[in-house]
């Protein structure tokens, strides 16, 4: 065996179940600081925490990863990893994981070793050559067409509607709508100020149908609590039903939680018949905010989205949302049948589902007014 594979083994093999037990009890009693490289991470984690400004949920994120890092190179010392040794890390716990997994896992280590080398800990950082892994765009999901209306419809409650327009009008991400409370919405100047990812705060105007539903929301008595609104109650405060929902207890000084948040979007789902009566999955809330955004591009265009959107970096918006979707080519596709029609005398009957085939072209390809309702084809006069 080569010394490079001796010192990228380290120690002898572990089952599964022994290398997952090892790993949760070091990440949760911090053994895993006991080497010099976990030395380095705690103090990477403090800085990132304490300068940084890294949120306690990005915090678990980064030392999940970095604690695996420490673990599977504590016989090295910080000065002797190199990249072959992160390689070799990245495989064996993240190889089969998704490519967008991947990059995420690579990011964290990189951004580790930037800042040891940063801090004049080492040389240069072992990562700098680390490369993210490509990963296939997905479609982007949206919501179905006619879902805002269907919603809004279906909501009883006033705050109900006033968290769905944040989210369908707004673009807030579910982070954003939990930490909605009545202090942030100022109707005098129309405005909210969310804080979302990254603890960043941002102020966002407040334009159309959400200032009647807020002015409803804001007179409207809380429900679980006989009084009015307070300046530090949460718009979505947890509310708990006792005796099958004939006593309703709220509690709006409490920041609904992610679970919380999780099944009131699914019973709004299935209060507008969008999913099935139980269904947790498979429309999750963050649709909402895309929806929002590719209406936003295409009506203001991609910088306006990503104002809108509270992206730092326009190159997120764009890598998003600055594709073309499919009612782009829809109306791109209609575009070019009137063209053909035009210059070739042939008659192309265009997509027109709501309203049926406009008048004309039905009689000039010789179709009776009960047929209108044909499928799309191309047809000659």
């Amino acid at each position: 065996m080569s010394g490079r594979e001796d010192r990228s083994l380290g120690v002898d093999r572990l089952t599964l179940a022994e290398a997952a037990a090892i790993l949760d009890a070091a990440m949760r009693d911090k053994t895993y600081r006991v080497s010099s490289l976990g030395q380095l991470v705690g103090r990477y984690l403090r800085w990132f925490r304490n300068e940084w400004g890294a949120t306690d949920a990005t915090l678990r994120d980064y030392e999940s990863v970095l604690a695996k890092m420490s673990l599977r190179l504590a016989h090295l010392d910080p000065i002797e990893v190199d990249v072959e040794d992160l390689r070799a890390v990245i495989d064996e716990y993240w190889g089969d994981a998704s490519a967008r997994t991947r990059q995420k896992v690579t990011s964290v280590v990189r951004a580790f070793w930037a800042w040891v080398e940063s801090e004049s800990l080492v040389p240069f950082s072992p990562a700098a050559r680390l490369k993210r892994p490509r990963a296939p765009r997905p479609v982007t999901p949206l919501l179905p067409a006619n879902a805002d209306s269907r919603l809004l419809a279906a909501a009883t409650e006033p705050r109900d509607r006033v968290a769905l327009l944040c989210l369908l009008d707004l673009g807030l991400r579910r982070g954003g709508v939990a930490g909605l409370q009545v202090r942030h919405f100022d109707l005098a100047r129309r405005v909210v100020t969310v804080t979302e990812k990254g603890q960043k705060a941002r102020v966002l105007p407040l334009r159309g149908r959400i200032i009647l539903e807020l002015e409803h929301w804001l007179l409207a008595p809380l429900v679980g609590v006989e009084r009015q609104l307070e300046p530090d109650d949460y718009l979505l405060y947890p509310v708990k039903r006792f005796n099958q929902g004939a006593v309703v207890r709220g509690y709006p000084k409490n920041r609904p939680s992610d679970p919380y948040m999780h099944r009131w979007w699914y019973r709004q789902l299935q209060a507008a018949g969008l999913v099935g009566e139980g269904v947790t999955s498979g429309l999750n809330m963050h649709r909402a905010r895309h929806s929002f955004a590719v209406d936003m591009r295409r009506v203001g265009g991609i910088d306006a989205a990503s104002h809108a959107l509270g992206h730092s970096d326009l190159s997120t918006t764009l890598s998003t949302y600055g594709h073309r979707d499919s009612s782009d080519l829809d109306r791109d596709m209609d575009e070019y049948a009137r063209w053909r029609s035009e210059t070739s005398g042939e008659v192309f009957l265009l997509r027109t589902p709501e309203k049926g085939l406009p008048k004309p072209i039905m009689e000039a390809a010789g179709i009776e007014p009960a047929s209108a309702v044909a499928p799309t084809e191309r047809l000659r006069a």
